[in-house]
């Protein structure tokens, strides 16, 4: 089985999620929604927001195929999953697609359909727990250096690009669905 993305309508990710875990077996379908716990402040209280760490995304671990695929369809709220059926990425079709499109022979749906690649989603794995919820790093500084004392950014300092300590969130450098792009997470500084 691998990983795919849905497009979906923002603010629904978790609505998907509960109609995906309704219609799909557990062995044919795996959805999950990785979300991050940031510290937030309104009126001078800090209180601890949990948003989306990708809106608009949910993840599925599953064998596509067409019948999966016009399955998902049918919610009105999953626009489209990623694939190789745009200009973009018609040329990174593996080659026994690419004779399937020319000729008639049948080959393996899930050529259509594009994966992600498994380094990237494992460090997504890495990050959440079993709540899918991204948790506090607790961090200490030496020198000019970000040292991860625990939480789920340990081992993963060299990804850190920048500490703001007054908002106590961490920008983490991310490379998913071929795209690089900052995430803020929250972090505890020890002293």
């Amino acid at each position: 089985m691998s990983w795919y993305a849905l497009f979906v309508k923002t603010g629904y990710e978790s609505s998907i999620k509960k109609w995906l875990d309704a219609r799909f077996d557990d062995s044919l379908l795996t959805s999950v929604i990785p979300r991050r716990k940031v510290p937030e402040k309104k009126d001078r209280q800090e209180y601890h927001a949990i948003k989306t760490l990708f809106p608009g995304y949910v993840f599925v671990e599953t064998k596509m195929n067409f019948s999966i695929y016009y399955t998902l369809k049918e919610n009105p709220f999953i626009y489209n999953s990623l694939n190789y059926l745009n200009n973009k990425d018609k040329g990174l079709l593996p080659l026994d697609a690419q004779q399937f499109r020319l000729s008639s022979q049948k080959t393996d749906e899930s050529y259509f359909f594009k994966e992600i690649p498994t380094d990237e989603m494992l460090i997504v794995l890495k990050l959440i727990s079993e709540s899918e919820v991204i948790e506090y790093s607790q961090v200490t500084f030496q020198e000019s250096n970000v040292i991860v004392k625990s939480g789920p950014l340990k081992g993963m300092e060299s990804l850190i690009k920048k500490v703001d300590k007054h908002k106590k969130r961490a920008k983490v450098l991310m490379n998913i669905m071929g795209r690089e792009q900052l995430v803020d997470f929250g972090i505890e500084i020890i002293r």
